[in-house]
């Protein structure tokens, strides 16, 4: 199916945003299509009242920057408010159950929940419990806010989604799980370069490769030939302790130059923060003419204030 083609409602018949897993294509392009009219209105400084009167908690598990900031930002300019809850300050930190939780947040008036960093069980657990809209913000297995608002970068960059190549190099970690499908389901072919032992899971790789192809690999020329997009992410991910020889092995998935060259001409380069240089990327890749990094990172805001307005509709 070719975005370009297809003629947006604004609108979502589900409640939730689980993951990219659910999402029909129609309903990717519908998301996308809210974030650009978003993006467009934030250009020349308009804002639309999308959550006047309403109120959102952000439950969070563990310290962000781009996830806490764009919510916050994003439920300001619509006109709504919001209740941050760190995880460690609420009964949650004290063996309150999930169920009790999300049971009760629903009666205080509040019109949505994003969490972030419960695991993936918890988060589908607090979901069938809730009454009111819940979004996953980020778990140790899938970040679909993080790829939609990916997808609604090249998008832009490249002006289409179908038939493009996505390669993606190193860990095979939540980021990698949720492209998989992403890009599965827009028609944009993924190549995954991992070395043995930390590819994605093979259920979501079968999964996946019924909506387009995919390709896993621990031969990193092999991924990149040809590509459109170079994608990577930190080797350490969200609460994994520091591990020197996994830093050991993921050394040789560096994005670099010569890595680049690989790619087609007019490739451009994504990661979704935060960087660290000269580890998983080198800085004259991540700071170079290709890198599109910032922008993805933008567009996290305002697909974020797409997903709250479609939701909570």
């Amino acid at each position: 199916m070719d975005i370009n083609k297809y003629d947006p409602k604004f609108r979502l018949h589900r409640r939730d945003l689980l993951g990219l897993t659910d999402l029909t294509p129609e309903e990717i392009f519908e998301l996308l299509y809210a974030a650009k009219a978003m993006k467009k209105k934030f250009r020349v400084h308009e804002n639309s009242a999308f959550l006047r009167g309403k109120t959102v908690a952000l439950l969070f598990g563990s310290a962000s920057t781009r996830t806490r900031v764009s919510f916050e930002m994003g439920i300001r300019q619509m006109g709504g408010d919001y209740i941050y809850l760190s995880k460690s300050e609420t009964q949650l930190a004290r063996g309150e159950s999930i169920k009790d939780t999300a049971a009760m947040l629903g009666r205080y008036g509040l019109s949505a929940v994003v969490l972030r960093a419960l695991t993936e069980a918890q988060t589908h657990e607090f979901a069938s419990y809730s009454d009111i809209p819940v979004i996953n913000g980020i778990t140790e297995v899938s970040h679909p806010l993080q790829i939609l608002s990916d997808l609604f970068t090249i998008w832009e960059v490249k002006g289409r989604l179908d038939n493009l190549k996505l390669a993606y190099i190193g860990d095979g970690n939540n980021i990698a799980n949720s492209l998989i499908m992403g890009c599965s389901k827009v028609n944009m072919n993924m190549a995954i370069a991992s070395p043995h032992g930390y590819s994605p899971a093979r259920a979501l790789v079968e999964r996946a490769m019924q909506f387009g192809d995919v390709l896993i690999t621990d031969d990193v020329a092999e991924a990149v030939a040809n590509a459109d997009v170079v994608y990577t992410d930190v080797f350490i991910s969200m609460n994994e302790e520091d591990d020197t020889e996994k830093k050991r092995i993921l050394s040789r998935y560096r994005v670099t130059n010569e890595v680049m060259k690989l790619a087609k001409p007019d490739a451009v380069f994504m990661h979704c923060m935060p960087v660290h240089r000269g580890e998983e990327v080198s800085a004259e890749v991540v700071d170079g003419p290709q890198s599109i990094f910032y922008d993805q990172a933008e567009n996290r805001l305002h697909l974020n204030k797409a997903a709250l307005a479609l939701l909570t509709k």
